[in-house]
């Protein structure tokens, strides 16, 4: 009866360490790609201004002259655009999650500890644990390359579908494409950046596992020979 609760208890703790590591390692490649995302913010907004400049029939150096003329008269008509400035105000808005990477750092060192003490308490062998960790860590990676380098596609399917459709059906197709290949152009370095981080810790953990196996393999061959 105890030695079924032992094991229970272990398959428990295992488990649990292993959803910790998964968040871990989701949270590293998250934390990559939004800091890489927030780099470029300059390129969105250039973007976005180049897609207003397209809706409004005007010249860059046009609206570069109304911006001037507003900004030594803000109360004058057709002002009032830069006096809301949304373009400056979400770029403001999105460089100000720059302030939270300290606390999902301190998130992933906890997860990571917890995920390996918990596996450590369900293997009972710290070689063992490290091979888990290392396996996990290899597959998990090379999942999220998958994810980054097909999230483009899956976010084209997803406009797509008959909800989001309903959901926009007061806004043309036209401008849903253009603002997702606003959104996209502005994605595209952090996307390729983060599925060859992924493709590069896959690899990484992918061969520390093989070397683990091997060392593995020896320790029990050596424990069978000394029992002979």
């Amino acid at each position: 009866m105890n030695r079924n609760i032992n094991k229970f208890l272990k398959f428990l703790s295992r488990g649990l360490g292993y959803l910790l590591i998964n968040l871990t390692i989701t949270l590293i490649f998250f934390a990559f790609f939004a800091n890489l995302s927030l780099q470029e913010t300059d390129k969105l907004k250039e973007n976005l201004q180049n897609y207003i400049l397209e809706q409004s029939n005007i010249t860059k150096e046009e609206f570069n002259t109304l911006k001037s003329l507003c900004e030594q008269n803000p109360n004058q008509e057709g002002c009032e655009f830069f006096k809301q400035n949304p373009i400056d105000n979400l770029a403001t808005k999105i460089n100000s999650y720059k302030n939270y990477f300290s606390i999902i750092l301190f998130i992933i060192i906890s997860l990571f500890s917890f995920g390996f003490i918990f596996i450590f308490l369900g293997s009972n062998n710290f070689l063992d644990a490290i091979h888990k960790i290392s396996l996990n860590l290899s597959l998990q990676s090379f999942f999220a390359a998958f994810c980054y380098k097909f999230l483009p596609n899956i976010l084209n399917s997803l406009l797509n579908t008959n909800y989001f459709i309903e959901l926009a059906k007061n806004v043309s197709q036209e401008e849903i494409n253009k603002v997702l290949s606003i959104i996209l152009n502005w994605l595209a370095r952090p996307l390729i950046k983060t599925f060859n981080l992924a493709i590069l810790l896959g690899i990484i953990f992918l061969i520390i596992t093989i070397i683990l196996s091997i060392v593995k393999k020896k320790n029990i061959n050596k424990l069978k020979s000394s029992n002979k």
